[in-house]
């Protein structure tokens, strides 16, 4: 392997850091305008405006699992992962 092969996942890295987010700079520095609403919001003030006989409509068309996890959240999952972890620590001095 020659030198240039070494250096690659080096440069890439150095590459990549100058899109990063630098630290106590937003990414988002106006943030949502004042008086937008969240989709989240929204979507609570639609279904709650609906007639109730829409609502249970609205309701039957979802599959259970859905509903589910929109009144109770998501399950949680347990994974496994098998295999070589490298882990590269950087030290400062």
């Amino acid at each position: 392997m020659d030198e240039l092969d070494e250096n690659k996942p080096q440069e890439q890295v150095n590459n990549k850091k100058k899109y990063q987010f630098k630290p106590g700079v937003s990414g988002n520095p106006g943030g949502r305008p004042k008086g937008s609403k969240s989709m989240k919001t929204w979507a609570k003030e639609y279904l709650a405006a609906m007639p109730e006989e829409d609502r249970v409509e609205f309701v039957n068309s979802i599959d259970h699992k859905t509903i589910w996890e929109m009144s109770e959240g998501k399950a949680k999952q347990d994974v496994e992962v098998e295999g070589e972890v490298n882990i590269l620590i950087k030290i400062d001095e």
